[in-house]
């Protein structure tokens, strides 16, 4: 028992110190359901997926992951969920060149950091497959955010169901209960981007009125941006985006765990509030809908990526093929292919 113990306070403490770990989501609407009959758009999909998993090949690291998932409810969505920032750090990538004539609409790069227990989400294989749903949240102007970030708070990680369920330990010293984690952030922009309201807004005000600057590392300092949610520079600048990951022990549990009239356990078999998802994640997000915000919920088994199908997999996979050295104009070419 004691060694137990100290293996369960090693890991605690290994979590807690480690900066949190950049995890992009990647959202694709397909304009037909992505599956190995539809053979053009899933080869496509497949080339994708293993590009980005080719930037990371080389890294061993346990936090390096990349799993992927159709959208249980609407097969013609897809979601991407990877640490390897470097080959789709934007919409406009080259990577996402071999799918884009079989989308809708642009791909969705959603750029978060989360706690190192995220790695909890990356499967170690095609077969394996884990339940959790994805729930982006996002508002058309600094004042909407703002409200989200009322309902929410400007660090969501102290708003997550798993710790208001006291779920501090790993799921592998306990019985995980029916949510296994669940990760809230708000979405940052990646090196270089166009600024953001959260991110450096204070930056263009330094200069004669010493406002300060704001920074979007999922801290506090993010509520300071209630103060100037309403400035009218401000109205039509870039939106926010609260982006919640819940991992379930299965879809079955999360029913149960969302159903008002149903009893469901956390961990060690605790009894979990009736009311918990209505009270904390589906009231909150219908007044955010009802105020002007778009929410977006994708149902997920997330799985590990499959080789190379097809003529891909004859391909030599090396660093000098790799789409991160091909034409540097790619954003631009592509930048009025969905305004036709």
């Amino acid at each position: 028992m004691t060694t137990c113990d100290h293996r369960q306070h090693a890991v605690q403490d290994f979590s807690s110190t480690r900066p949190p770990l950049e995890v992009i989501l990647i959202l694709l609407k397909f304009k037909a359901a992505v599956v190995p009959t539809n053979m053009a758009a899933y080869t496509a999909l497949n080339i994708l997926l293993n590009s980005i998993t080719d930037a990371a090949e080389t890294t061993s690291h346990p936090t390096t992951f990349t799993t992927w998932s159709p959208c249980l409810s609407n097969p013609s969505a897809v979601a991407i969920l990877t640490t390897a920032s470097e080959t789709c750090s934007e919409s406009t990538s080259v990577v996402f060149a071999t799918v884009l004539r079989h989308l809708s609409s642009p791909p969705s790069v959603q750029h978060v950091y989360l706690d190192f227990s995220v790695v909890s989400l990356a499967a170690s294989s095609p077969d394996e497959r884990i339940p959790c749903d994805v729930i982006v949240l996002q508002a058309p102007n600094p004042g909407v955010a703002s409200a989200i970030g009322k309902h929410f708070g400007w660090d969501p990680t102290r708003s997550s169901l798993s710790t208001q369920l006291g779920a501090c330990g790993p799921a592998a010293f306990s019985r995980p209960g029916d949510l296994i984690h669940d990760f809230w952030a708000w979405a940052e922009l990646h090196s270089g981007a166009p600024t953001s309201p959260s991110s450096s807004i204070g930056s263009g005000y330094d200069s004669f009125d010493g406002r300060p600057t704001l920074r979007a590392q999922n801290s506090d300092e993010k509520n300071m941006s209630l103060f100037y949610a309403e400035d009218e520079e401000r109205s039509n600048m870039d939106d926010e985006t609260l982006v919640m990951i819940f991992q379930w022990s299965s879809h079955a549990d999360a029913d149960r765990f969302k159903h008002p009239l149903q009893k469901s356990h956390g961990q060690n078999g605790q009894e979990v509030s009736n009311d918990m998802w209505d009270r904390h994640v589906a009231h909150p997000l219908r007044q955010a809908t009802s105020i002007g915000a778009k929410a977006d919920m994708f149902k997920l088994e997330l799985r590990g990526v499959e080789p190379r199908m097809g003529k891909a997999a004859a391909r030599e996979r090396s660093g000098s093929r790799r789409f991160s050295t091909m034409a540097s104009g790619f954003g631009e070419k592509v930048s009025g292919l969905w305004g036709r």
